[in-house]
């Protein structure tokens, strides 16, 4: 996937500022062991003459070098235990002088084995998706500002339950889901009329996955749709549809309140066949019933819906009650 270069710089900003804190951090430990535990400090200190001592070795082509060079190996592994195990005696963690980092498999350096490595691309992906997101009618919301009680709780359903019982199924549903997101994991079909609480449960899922640390991007689909379009027939200049594609989790909104075409179409075919295929879950919102949505994308994009959790959403359109008790 490709994105634009400035992300890039934004993650190379963000490494260079962990970089900074990383050392920070080191200098304020190393001065308060070198204060209140001076001999630890010592072997510490000691500890870091080793790459000297090795530059020194190589430089020196001396004909010793193998068993100079393993003295050197077992003294610096002797004087890291020493270090360690003093360390845990004084009531400190074992790596309290170790350099700190966020991302162990690179330290922080966003190169692991020759190759961009897998925290560097997540703030790349991450930045990308607020782009998006600042373009977006994004509004986090809370479950906890779910109100069952604009739900009926006395009419009984075709399927012998009332509306407040299925809403109170999918609230739990969709907190649990929160709760518990992880990739891969699958995605969720959101369908009924117009406020009945799709929005608001999609939304305080995003909050909650946002909190773990997941890149998320919500949108309309006929926004999201226009922009792919424009930048795809040159209109515009972006990648929206490579961070729609790579993104965690994609909310799309609205899906079948965007003009009928056949690039709109294509399009949420192709992110949802592609994000299926790459385990990432997406989110889909939408007024229409299956049959409608058949109608409009067909037979092959709707059987990739199935395959998500169906939710039905039930009841009387809540944005009017709540109008109405103001």
């Amino acid at each position: 996937m490709s994105f634009d270069s400035r992300f890039f710089q934004l993650a190379e900003d963000e490494l260079e500022q962990r970089k900074l804190r990383n050392e920070r951090i080191l200098s304020q430990r190393e001065r308060e062991i070198e204060t209140k535990q001076p001999e630890i400090y010592k072997i510490h200190h000691e500890l870091g003459l080793t790459s000297g001592r090795l530059i020194s070795l190589i430089l020196e082509h001396d004909e010793d070098f193998e068993r100079k060079l393993a003295e050197l190996e077992t003294n610096n592994e002797l004087l890291q235990k020493r270090l360690s195990e003093s360390l845990v005696r004084a009531g400190y963690p074992a790596d309290y002088l170790d350099k700190p980092c966020v991302c162990r498999k690179c330290g922080d350096t966003g190169v692991s084995e020759g190759r961009r490595c897998e925290c560097f691309m997540e703030i790349v992906k991450k930045a990308a998706a607020e782009d998006i997101n600042r373009t977006s009618p994004m509004s986090l919301s809370d479950f906890a500002d779910f109100s069952l009680s604009y739900y009926d709780d006395k009419q009984v359903t075709p399927a012998g339950c009332t509306a407040r019982e299925v809403m109170s199924s999918n609230l739990d549903f969709c907190r649990n889901y929160a709760e518990n997101f992880h990739l891969p994991c699958n995605g969720i079909l959101m369908r009924g009329a117009t406020g009945l609480g799709k929005t608001h449960l999609s939304l305080s899922i995003a909050s909650e996955v946002i909190k773990k640390g997941y890149s998320v991007i919500y949108g309309s689909a006929p926004d999201l749709f226009r922009k792919c379009e424009q930048e795809h027939f040159g209109r515009e200049e972006g990648n929206t549809i490579d961070v729609l594609l790579e993104t965690d989790l994609l909310i799309l909104d609205d899906v079948g309140a965007e003009f009928e075409s056949k690039f709109y179409s294509a399009a949420l075919y192709n992110i949802i066949n592609n994000r299926m295929n790459a385990a990432k879950p997406t989110i889909i919102s939408t007024n229409c019933d299956l049959n409608e949505l058949v109608a409009r994308y067909g037979n092959r994009t709707v059987s990739r819906m199935k395959t998500m959790d169906d939710l039905i959403f039930l009841g009387s359109d809540v944005r009017l009650m709540r109008a109405g008790n103001r």
